[in-house]
């Protein structure tokens, strides 16, 4: 009967992979320039609402009001877009922000476009969508800090399961 021989070193300990697969977290300004600039963004598009209700309620100076509020909120759908990218390029952060920022400003474009042109069954209906998807972006943006730095799960989601790279040996 052959002998075991026993090791004399401790056993080693490998840590887990971290769940980020070993990347920096966000950087925190470019997260709370994001948050900055979504919450001017939402403000301003509830402001529209109040201004067009206002409207509708007889205080016509208030359309001239919508209007200035209206190149205020594109503009800060520009700057929006502008820190979107900062979080996802030097910030480290996810894409997703970029591209929603550039549909609400092109969705907000449209709506301007509308707007002068009267063309209310349009404007009124995008007006209402571009407000939710604004308090939607707005609540995304607030997530705790650890919600913004990716996960291997959510990486990895894209790539097919089974494939021989992740299988090993048969």
């Amino acid at each position: 009967m052959p002998k075991s021989i026993a090791s004399t070193s401790p056993p080693v300990q490998v840590p887990p992979p971290p769940a980020n697969d070993g990347r920096p977290p966000v950087r925190r300004w470019a997260l709370m320039l994001f948050r900055t600039v979504v919450t001017c963004e939402a403000f301003l598009a509830l402001g529209q609402a109040v201004l067009a209700g206002s409207f509708l309620s007889g205080h016509y100076a208030a359309l001239d009001l919508h209007a200035l509020n209206a190149t205020a909120t594109g503009l800060t759908a520009v700057a929006q877009t502008a820190a979107a990218l900062l979080l996802w390029r030097p910030g480290g952060g996810p894409g997703w922000p970029a591209l929603a920022s550039v549909a609400l400003f092109g969705a907000e474009a449209g709506q301007i476009a509308m707007g002068y042109g009267r063309v209310l069954a349009v404007h009124v209906p995008l007006g209402v969508a571009i407000i939710a998807c604004t308090v939607l972006m707005l609540v995304r943006a607030w997530r705790p800090a650890a919600a913004w730095t990716p996960s291997s799960r959510t990486e990895g989601a894209g790539r097919a399961k089974g494939s021989a790279a992740e299988e090993g040996p048969a």
